[in-house]
């Protein structure tokens, strides 16, 4: 809190009470002195009148009468007028005093008010001294007696004692001072209220101001004072709506850059030129596998970097040049991503740190081997079955068969694996227009458990053919979902084919439905050869085998899986795969009731 003595307004009051103070004791001092001489003044006129009066009273005959009448007529001048009366003729002997005794009084020729009348020769004499008669101050003033010729005969003295004069000037500064008191008083007062009124919107602004240093950008100043305080107070406002405006336009910049960095799928990290990680993206989370409190904050060499990061930064730090390069993340994930190292400026282009982008080009790179193992799996199942028309169809162009039963026999081959080529060729026909959606669903009420029981009717002899026992739900059952009955169909028949296939003589195969809220479930469960865990994410890509030669042989063209997944992805649905190598595979299927 800041001391009252440092207070402008404060300062401003005390500063001027002072000057008033300082101009109040000059006046006191000048008006004082002024009054004191005028009340001397005043007083010795006073003295000289009375002087005057008495005079003109005295008559000659009354100073040569003797100094008994004199005594006893100067004596009745003593009460009214509560002062002192002398009389002294030219010698200096006292005739006659209104308080003592003359005959006891000393000769007051060599006294100074007397001495400026007898040897002067001045109208009047006067002096302020030590009485010894009365034993204190006393002001004196003479004035001379003359007869009727103008001779001069004596001199009447009057007199009054200083402390009469002291006392009247005391009652005199005391009120004067009481006087100058209130108004150094009103003047403190008046000082104070006129400086609170000028420092007021100053303290406002002050306040104004340190709420700005607080980021409270809405603070504003509100006073009604003009001039330049008003001026003031109003390039105050100006500028805190100035700042409020940048400031909302910079938070919507960072809420925007946010939004854009939260959104991307491109993970970004920025260190300083301390090494510190100063910000990362949503997505770098996820490509570090970490939560970003667990790195914000951290020097690049300090967190878990399963990228090995750190070598790239500290080349950028080193060389201040620009890097590009493919990086695999270590562990079970092996991510792979497009990497961006790069340094990032300041004013005046000096490094502040290093920025990093990274893309997940994981699915790129699968789906690059993805269409690299299809061209290689078409070229492979297109040239089996062309090498066999080609070669057994030259050796029966060339006349070196006689036998019909061999012609037969390699007419058959070439027949087969004509059919096996038309299925080839309608399963890729097929599986692209699924993928382009060219031909759309063809939604009706479809009943599963009866389009189950059907398929089981198509495929049992090839169930009896191994002996296999299938359990199916219950005929008496009614479970009914929006779709295509065709692409349900198929989907089913290759699903159960599928385990067929898969399955050993005597094996058993278990399909059964699901209801929920919203969802079917069909699970289709069989005892077959299984499937290994590395090849469960890939069985459903085109072409991909478990085992190449078995496929083959049960002439399948490897599309088929493919081809269920994209049905049931058209029906909204999903399908996923649970298999032990040696024991069994389950397909579970899962169908909305409704088509959204």
């Amino acid at each position: 809190m800041t001391r009252l003595i440092d207070r402008l307004w404060f300062r401003i009051s005390l500063a001027f009470s002072l000057l008033t103070l300082t101009l109040l004791i000059f006046l006191w001092f000048f008006v004082a002195n002024v009054s004191e001489n005028a009340f001397e003044e005043m007083t010795s006129e006073h003295l000289y009148e009375n002087a005057e009066l008495v005079a003109q009273l005295l008559e000659a005959s009354d100073m040569e009468s003797g100094t008994e009448d004199l005594q006893s007529r100067i004596e009745l001048f003593r009460e009214p007028v509560n002062m002192r009366f002398t009389v002294i003729d030219t010698e200096g002997v006292v005739l006659a005093d209104s308080e003592s005794d003359p005959a006891t009084m000393d000769n007051h020729i060599d006294r100074p008010e007397v001495q400026d009348i007898m040897n002067r020769d001045q109208d009047i004499g006067e002096s302020v001294r030590y009485s010894v008669t009365e034993d204190i101050d006393m002001m004196y003033v003479a004035n001379p007696i003359y007869d009727d010729d103008g001779s001069l005969l004596g001199v009447i003295r009057t007199s009054l004692p200083l402390n009469s004069i002291n006392d009247t000037m005391v009652v005199f500064w005391r009120g004067l001072a009481v006087f100058l008191g209130i108004i150094l008083l009103i003047t403190a007062i008046t000082a104070s209220i006129l400086s609170r009124s000028i420092t007021r919107p100053v303290t406002d602004i002050i306040k104004v101001t340190r709420r700005l240093g607080e980021k409270d950008y809405s603070s504003r100043v509100h006073t009604e004072v003009t001039g330049e305080i008003g001026e003031l107070s109003q390039s105050v406002n100006e500028l805190a709506m100035n700042l409020q405006n940048q400031m909302r336009a910079l938070h919507e910049n960072e809420q925007q850059l946010s939004t854009i960095l939260s959104n991307m799928v491109s993970g970004v990290m920025l260190v300083n030129q301390e090494g510190q990680i100063i910000m990362i993206n949503s997505a770098m989370e996820r490509f570090l596998e970490q939560h970003n409190q667990h790195i914000v904050g951290q020097h690049y060499k300090d967190f878990d970097d399963n990228l090995n990061l750190g070598k790239y930064i500290a080349a950028i730090f080193e060389d201040n040049e620009k890097i590009h390069d493919e990086i695999t993340s270590e562990g079970l994930s092996q991510n792979v991503f497009d990497a961006h190292f790069g340094p990032f400026y300041g004013n005046g282009w000096k490094q502040r740190g290093v920025i990093i982008v990274l893309h997940d080009i994981t699915n790129l790179k699968r789906l690059e081997k993805m269409r690299s193992d299809f061209v290689a799996n078409v070229s492979h199942e297109l040239k089996t079955p062309v090498t066999s028309v080609k070669g057994f169809s030259e050796t029966l162009l060339g006349g070196e068969v006689n036998d019909e039963a061999t012609t037969r026999t390699f007419l058959e081959i070439i027949y087969n694996e004509s059919e096996r080529l038309d299925r080839l060729i309608r399963d890729l026909l097929h599986l692209s227009r699924i993928e382009n959606k060219v031909t759309p669903l063809n939604l009706s009420s479809v009943d599963l458990i009866s389009l189950i029981h059907s398929i089981e009717k198509t495929l049992s002899k090839s169930i009896s053919e191994k002996s296999l026992t299938v359990t199916l739900p219950p005929s008496t059952d009614e479970v009914t979902i929006e779709g295509d009955s065709d692409r349900l169909n198929q989907i089913l028949l290759n699903l159960v084919a599928n385990s067929i296939n898969y399955t050993g003589e005597g094996g058993s195969i278990n399909i059964s439905v699901e209801v929920t809220e919203f969802d079917v479930h069909i699970y289709i469960r069989d005892t077959g050869i299984g499937i290994p865990e590395e090849s469960v994410p890939r069985v459903f890509e085109r072409f991909y085998r478990v085992d190449k030669a078995r496929s083959r042989n049960s002439g399948g063209t490897g599309l088929g899986l493919a081809i269920v997944k994209h049905l049931v992805d058209s029906h909204q649905g999903d399908i996923k795969l649970d298999s032990i190598e040696g024991e069994g595979t389950t397909f579970t299927v899962t169908f909305p009731i409704r088509q959204p």
